[in-house]
């Protein structure tokens, strides 16, 4: 069974919805374990330290950043409103489990980063797809 030019970007956008959400429920060892055993995974977080505000919670955001981006192709009869309240229906989950996990932190700020990372994901699909042609601008609802 072969697959479809529509069905790639389903199966990329539940790939990375997966990885999100086991990358924000590890436990703070098994990330530890990632850094000490790959350096490039070390490199990148020395990095993301370097270039963030201090206290900015970067992972949030390029995660579903990412996640958002992805979301554009992956659910391409989402509208904007669907995707957002996925977006907070998910970081919400995802905090809430975080309450049980060890070196994790619950936080509502973190769900709200998660959003708005998302929802700049997915705008920024959206600009790139407008740029290209293969968008239109929405028309008002008629009168």
């Amino acid at each position: 069974m072969a697959l479809s030019s529509r069905s790639l970007p389903r199966i990329l956008l539940l790939l990375v919805l997966a990885l999100v959400v086991v990358s924000m429920i590890a436990p703070s060892s098994a990330l530890d374990f990632l850094r000490f055993e790959y350096d490039w995974v070390d490199r990148l977080f020395d990095t993301l330290a370097t270039v963030t505000p201090a206290g900015a919670d970067i992972d949030h955001l390029a995660a579903f950043g990412l996640l958002g981006f992805v979301a554009h192709y992956g659910w391409r009869r989402g509208r904007s409103w669907q995707v957002a309240l996925a977006l907070l229906t998910i970081a919400a989950l995802v905090e809430f489990v975080q309450i049980w996990i060890p070196g994790r932190q619950a936080a509502v700020t973190h769900a709200l980063l998660d959003v708005v990372g998302g929802m700049a994901g997915f705008g920024l699909a959206w600009l790139l797809s407008y740029a290209w042609g293969s968008e239109s601008l929405p028309r008002p609802p008629a009168v």
